[in-house]
């Protein structure tokens, strides 16, 4: 008669921004599959998210998902998971216990103490202490950047190789789609239209400033858009400044949407033109095609999208004419113009 072995609970704790917890996802993806492949009986996973994401996370179908909150935060000190992983080291998770967690030590915040401590999760030291067969193979095969790396280290943690993790991992066009249940939320917006988020980081924080392109510059986009193709633009954000000018090509859905209607705004959309920010990434999520503004030269190495493929960079653009060639081809793209 076989032993019977225990299924040990392990918890996979997301970091507290959207474009954050979008790149955790090709390795989560990828624990699935190997969990699939070699331990389908041995672990269950959940993903704990702090973000209102988790309507989006379950329409992904990877592993149950439940929100952060001061109730199940109570609840693992009653029945503490075997493992934690915890992807961001931040104060927001201070009080969630673990019979083991796993995490990200850092100088600064010598108050947050995990009993293994994950040193790769930090950009600076990931490439040397990774693998290099691992790194290498994720770069070449997939594009992959550090940010969506990094976090294959929890593969590694629960005791798979590299070797396992090459044969067994696969992440294509098809990866990481929405159930469709899902897609029943439909925008008020009949005629063809664009997104444009002019925000960056949570909003319009002043030490992100950087990280914003001009609005005028925005404006100028959205008139060729309506003048030249016939589309709408759809403004979205967390904050309603600038006040918008008065066109009637403008929609204006800022601090309206919830994150899920955004999703969905986004995926009804013929594209998305914004700076480097949470709904970049959801948007590149929802395979759009897009337009994204990097005015910072490290986010446009470590940060880049999951699918590449659909997604026109710029750095630090100096004009909008620059970015005219690029908006036609969202447009023809979006019109099935080759």
């Amino acid at each position: 008669m076989e032993d019977h072995v225990a299924v040990q609970r392990i918890e996979i704790v997301l970091p507290n921004r959207i474009g954050d917890t979008v790149l955790t996802l090709p390795a989560i993806l990828c624990l699935k599959q190997l969990k699939e492949k070699y331990d389908s009986d041995r672990f269950e996973y959940e993903l704990i998210t702090a973000l209102p994401l988790t309507e989006i996370l379950q329409a992904l179908d990877l592993f149950k998902v439940r929100r952060m909150t001061w109730c199940s935060k109570i609840k693992s000190w009653l029945a503490p998971a075997d493992k934690t992983f915890f992807l961001s080291t931040t104060t927001g998770n201070l009080g969630y216990r673990s019979r083991k967690s796993h995490g990200l030590r850092m100088p600064n915040k010598k108050h947050i103490i995990y009993s293994v401590n994950m040193p790769y999760l930090s950009l600076a030291h990931m490439e040397s202490i990774l693998p290099v067969g691992l790194v290498e193979y994720l770069k070449s095969e997939f594009e992959f950047t550090s940010a969506k790396i990094r976090h294959f280290g929890i593969c590694l943690e629960m005791g798979y190789t590299v070797d396992q993790i090459r044969q067994t991992f696969r992440f294509d066009a098809e990866s990481l789609s929405l159930n469709n249940t899902f897609l029943q939320w439909k925008p008020s917006i009949t005629s063809k239209y664009l997104v444009f988020c002019m925000e960056a980081a949570s909003g319009r924080m002043k030490n992100n400033s950087d990280r914003l392109w001009k609005e005028e510059y925005f404006f100028d986009l959205a008139k060729m858009a309506y003048e030249k193709y016939g589309m709408q633009t759809a403004f979205i954000g967390i904050s309603n400044f600038p006040k918008l000018p008065e066109k009637p090509y403008f929609v204006d859905f800022r601090g309206k949407l919830s994150l899920k209607e955004t999703a969905m705004l986004l995926y009804y959309s013929c594209g998305y033109v914004g700076n480097d920010t949470g709904p970049s990434h959801l948007s590149n999520l929802m395979k759009k095609n897009s337009i994204s503004i990097y005015m910072r030269e490290d986010a446009l190495r470590d940060f880049g999208p999951l699918f590449p493929h659909l997604m026109t960079k710029f750095l630090k653009p100096q004009t909008s004419e620059e970015i005219y060639p690029a908006l036609e081809k969202l447009y023809r793209l979006s019109a099935g113009i080759h």
